[in-house]
């Protein structure tokens, strides 16, 4: 575009430089010249009108620059957000993973304590049982005991019952025959006393069972409900199963 420029003003000039000359003699070369000069400027226009269809192509491609770069921009950030979701979805699993094996630690935990703890409770039944058992034995052996010194006592109080009543039939006879009997006769009632400790049949016992009542063992076993009581030292008609109760001995005869 320049370059027509340049080519034009050069035409012009030498056109000029030849009227101021006087040259004015040769028609044909000023008709040449006019010619010369019409082309110039139809080149001219034409370079001018190339000008700007080249200025408004050139805006043209500005402008779809400009869209490209904007769209470019966009995708640029659509890109970058993108990328920091992926980002945060990462975190997240990264975090779902973390909690998914803090649940799997914490159920086994759960699982190793509850089976702990059934052992502990098997193991404390077990321990129940034992004390049940030593409680019921326990019992047993108190009851027995008792009833122990209930024998011994009343055999204490038998021996002293034959030895007073010996004393005062020694003490009551008046002859030498009868004192000397008498005499004779505190010896057997010794023997007849030592004999009775001696030969006294053994305590019976028998255990409680699901559905006895005093009333029923007493009537069961002809024993009256108040000894049956004493012998036991219980004070109520209360029972319960695998109770030791202690009866009296068996009637002789």
């Amino acid at each position: 575009m320049r370059q027509w420029g340049r080519r034009a003003a050069q035409a012009t000039q030498v056109i000029v430089l030849l009227l101021a000359a006087g040259c004015a003699g040769s028609g044909a070369l000023v008709q040449d010249l006019q010619v010369t000069n019409a082309a110039l400027k139809s080149e001219t226009q034409q370079a001018y009108h190339r000008i700007t269809e080249l200025q408004v192509e050139l805006q043209t491609l500005q402008r779809e620059l400009g869209a490209a770069r904007g769209a470019q921009a966009r995708v640029e950030g659509e890109l970058r957000e993108g990328q920091r979701r992926v980002t945060d979805a990462q975190h997240v699993v990264d975090l779902q993973r973390d909690e998914l094996t803090k649940s799997r630690d914490e159920r086994e935990r759960v699982v190793k304590t509850s089976q702990e703890m059934q052992g502990q409770l098997v193991e404390l039944g077990r321990l129940r049982e034992k004390a049940a058992e030593a409680e019921r034995s326990q019992s047993r052996i108190q009851s027995l005991e008792a009833a122990v010194q209930r024998q011994e006592q009343l055999a204490a109080d038998l021996k002293a019952m034959l030895v007073k009543t010996a004393t005062e039939a020694q003490q009551s006879t008046s002859r030498p025959a009868k004192r000397k009997a008498a005499k004779t006769a505190v010896p057997a009632s010794h023997d007849v006393a030592d004999r009775s400790l001696t030969q006294a049949p053994p305590l019976r016992t028998v255990t409680v069972q699901a559905g006895d009542t005093l009333w029923h063992l007493a009537k069961k076993y002809r024993v009256s409900l108040d000894e049956l009581r004493t012998l036991n030292g219980i004070s109520t008609d209360l029972i319960v199963p695998e109770q030791e109760l202690i009866l009296p001995a068996s009637p002789q005869g």
